[in-house]
């Protein structure tokens, strides 16, 4: 007889649930990340062209 351990559908889709969350997780700091450098370095160009460096 097998004495490995079976998972219940519940284990699962809790595991599922966790994976999706970390992918939400990591998509949202990439993106929100990426904005803010981007804004931080849009300023820095259009003060740069203003001071005419």
């Amino acid at each position: 007889m097998a004495t490995g351990k079976v998972s219940t559908p519940e284990e699962k889709v809790v595991h599922h649930d966790d994976q999706s969350l970390k992918g939400a997780l990591f998509s949202s700091l990439v993106f929100v990340g990426g904005g803010i450098v981007s804004f931080i370095v849009l300023l820095f160009v259009i003060y740069m062209m203003r001071v005419g460096i």
